[in-house]
Formats: C-alpha cells, sequence, structure tokens
C-alpha cells in the first residue's frame, strides 16, 4: 500500500457506503454538539452575555474539531460547517437554516449509506 492510497477516495461500493456512514456520524455529532447546548442556538437562555459568548466559542472548538475529522472522510460541504463555527467564535447564535441544511446534509449521507 502506498503512503497516499489513504487519502485516496473510495472507488468501491462498499467503501463508499463506510464512508457516508463515517461522516453521517460525524454529521451528526456536530447536531448533537449544537442542540444540547441551548446558547449555540437562537434561544436566548438566561445567560450573561459573557458566558454565553464563552459557551458558544467552547462549541464552536467542538465543532472544528469535526469538522477537520469531515473533511479527512472526503465531506464536500465544509463551507457551510466553517461559517457556523465562524460565528459561534464570534459569539453569534446558529439559525434555525442551518440545523434544518445538516439534518438534510445527514440524511443525504444515510441514503449514500444504504445505496438508495
Amino acid at each position: 500500500m502506498s503512503p497516499t492510497a489513504y487519502f485516496e477516495r473510495p472507488s468501491d461500493s462498499l467503501a463508499t457506503a463506510r464512508g457516508a456512514r463515517v461522516r453521517r456520524l460525524l454529521l451528526e455529532q456536530v447536531r448533537y454538539a449544537l442542540t444540547t447546548e441551548p446558547a449555540a442556538l437562537e434561544i436566548a437562555p438566561d445567560v450573561a452575555p459573557g458566558s454565553l459568548t464563552y459557551i458558544r466559542g467552547r462549541v464552536s472548538i467542538t465543532v472544528g474539531a469535526i469538522v477537520v475529522r469531515l473533511n479527512q472522510e472526503g465531506f464536500t460541504g465544509s463551507e457551510r460547517l466553517y461559517e457556523m463555527r465562524d460565528g459561534l467564535a464570534q459569539g453569534r447564535p446558529v439559525g434555525r437554516g442551518d440545523l434544518e441544511w445538516l439534518n438534510t446534509i445527514i440524511a443525504t449521507e444515510r441514503g449514500l449509506q444504504t445505496g438508495s
């Protein structure tokens, strides 16, 4: 096996299904990180503004780490995830449209995984 073989895109259907499964699981981790922390969303919790920014910054770090792993798995929709991460780092919440997009992408990866 050549040293670059690991980074090549899968060409057989089994490898494609595995990649889709890994990407789906990673995307679900992003969704979990966002939805389990109300401060990450547009929900206005009763938290001081400084604490709110700090919490969103921590979620931003989590999202960023997962996106790096997604890129290693060949995910091509990272730009929007990076925008969410950057917004959180600046203290802005993630919008409903972003969560809907994330749910759609997860469903797409699920379809690739099952071959439908």
